[in-house]
């Protein structure tokens, strides 16, 4: 049973809209970015927004229906979607066959699909075939508008296509022409805030019950792996006031009693963050947090945290590689430090969960060695203190808008390769987790195409979507993703480029290729 839902006289409605989460239903009601989109819509009094969800994340769909209402998704003329990571594709791609509703954007003439979310922001063109018009930007100052619209010339699929295609941070194939400017929420105590959020008595989030609770926004570092730094940039955070005013609110609203779940990028990094943690304890709050930072405010909250209930920290030091750490700009020159501090934790007997990325070209046999060499240490400081370690590994996957798109991947048979050697000497000590390569392909593949692949989703929709359906889409359609692994020219003209994501971003790329470029060449 959900709490918090919408509602409506529908004599009053001039508009109800399909928001469609291409994910499974408890993976919707884990985020805020669904909670966000949710209550923007519904706040319009002449629209009725309600959600679809995936049953499933692979296989055949039934026909989908809302939540709200039990309507067929067929029965709504606009859908707004959005794709948080590049796969989601595949699983619109499955509702909407399951819904009898054209896939490709060139056959459907009722509905319109409007897309966002990061993985339509970083490069849209994969996905221009088959969604109509694509949000660059945040939800607060864009959905406003685009409702808007809708309500005067939604009666018109080209009309409103052409108005959409007048608003800066939109892109709309066929219709727009020049560059695309991400709009963002410049100030976000004053921007909307999903104060009633959708909660469910039956069904446990991802990460538990809680209210959930973003301090800020955007990331103050420019690692060179990550997508979401460009993206969310420039960092934002709410004062202290704003956020006990959103606390003392949303908990009149929720049914998980005394416990916030904190969303950040970036945690903590800032005074206001450690006052944060500060207000939490003192009111008696239970927290869970992101994973953290390692910074001096992380160093003199430590105590903080272990009363506000977190028992296991998730740190992502990517790598323990001095010159690992100067390629991809996360630590550099830090890393005893950040050692040191991992130490201390696990002295303090907390669990630590870390994140390590592999297969960075040219640096893998100096980024094995020494990840292996750190992670013995580390595993013997915890059974001295009793503590417990585990590591997540993740391949390397380049995106749009990172010095990545030149630099490309590994090859799927030397990540294997690598994972084997931490798998043999690690395997017995510490628990270790994988992120699978194939899908970190698919991802590459995706956020890297340079042409529409409406075709090559369709096809693997048909087949069901899952790594299974993509292997025989590939087999079938002899797909060629070679550009995964070898990069794009540094003097050509990505097909993304007209994205602009922020003044810095082209020449931080640039200053972080060169470095790259300069350090590698010493190993050669």
């Amino acid at each position: 049973m959900e709490i918090n839902t919408y509602r409506k006289n529908f004599s009053r409605i001039k508009a109800r809209v399909a928001y469609v989460y291409p994910s499974i239903y408890r993976v919707m009601i884990s985020g805020l970015s669904a909670d966000i989109i949710y209550g923007l819509l519904n706040r319009e009094d002449e629209v009725f927004a309600e959600r679809f969800c995936c049953s499933k994340l692979y296989g055949q769909e039934g026909e989908p229906r809302s939540l709200e209402t039990g309507s067929k998704l067929k029965d709504f003329p606009l859908i707004i979607t959005s794709l948080h990571y590049e796969p989601d594709i595949v699983n619109l791609a499955r509702l909407l066959n399951a819904s009898g509703i054209e896939l490709l954007s060139k056959n459907r003439k009722k509905h319109v699909i409007i897309a966002g979310g990061p993985a339509c922001m970083e490069n849209p063109i994969p996905y221009s075939d088959i969604v109509d018009a694509f949000v660059i930007g945040e939800a607060e100052d864009t959905m406003p508008h685009i409702v808007k619209l809708w309500l005067e010339y939604g009666d018109s699929k080209q009309r409103f296509l052409e108005e959409l295609a007048n608003l800066k941070y939109m892109y709309v194939p066929g219709l727009t022409n020049g560059s695309v400017i991400k709009n963002y929420a410049t100030d976000l105590n004053t921007a909307f805030y999903p104060i009633r959020q959708v909660e469910n008595m039956n069904v446990e989030p991802i990460y538990g019950r809680g209210y959930k609770l973003e301090a800020s926004r955007g990331c103050l570092f420019w690692c060179s792996f990550c997508i979401e730094t460009r993206l969310f940039n420039p960092y934002r955070e709410r004062s202290l006031s704003v956020l006990k005013s959103i606390i003392d609110k949303g908990l009149s609203y929720s049914v998980s009693g005394k416990r916030v779940i904190v969303f950040s990028m970036v945690f903590p990094v800032s005074k206001t963050h450690y006052d944060l943690l500060e207000y939490l304890k003192r009111e008696g709050f239970i927290a869970s947090l992101p994973s953290l930072r390692i910074t001096s405010y992380l160093e003199k909250a430590i105590e903080i945290i272990r009363e506000l209930g977190q028992e296991t920290l998730t740190l992502a030091p990517e790598s323990f590689s001095p010159l690992v750490h100067s390629v991809i700009a996360k630590y550099p020159g830090m890393l005893d430090y950040a050692k040191n501090l991992i130490e201390e934790l696990l002295r303090s007997k907390y669990s630590i969960k870390l994140y390590l990325i592999y297969g960075f070209k040219g640096l893998t046999h100096v980024e094995v060695d020494e990840n292996i060499a750190h992670l013995n240490e580390l595993i013997k400081l915890a059974k001295k203190h009793r503590g417990r370690i585990s590591v997540s590994l993740n391949p390397l996957i380049p995106k749009p808008h990172t010095m990545f798109q030149w630099v490309g991947m590994l090859s799927k048979e030397r990540l294997q390769s690598i994972l084997r050697i931490y798998r043999e000497k690690l395997k017995s000590f510490i628990d270790t987790r994988t992120y699978d390569i194939d899908w970190a392909i698919i991802q590459a593949q995706l956020a890297l195409s340079s042409k529409p692949m409406g075709t090559f989703i369709s096809k693997w929709a048909t087949y069901g979507g899952g790594l299974s359906g993509w292997r025989k889409a590939v087999k079938e359609l002899g797909f060629n993703y070679s550009y995964v692994f070898t990069g794009y020219s540094e003097n050509s003209d990505l097909t993304w480029s007209f994205i602009r994501l922020g003044e810095y971003v082209d020449k931080v790329n640039l200053s972080q290729y060169e470095l790259y470029k300069k350090l590698t060449s010493t190993l050669k």
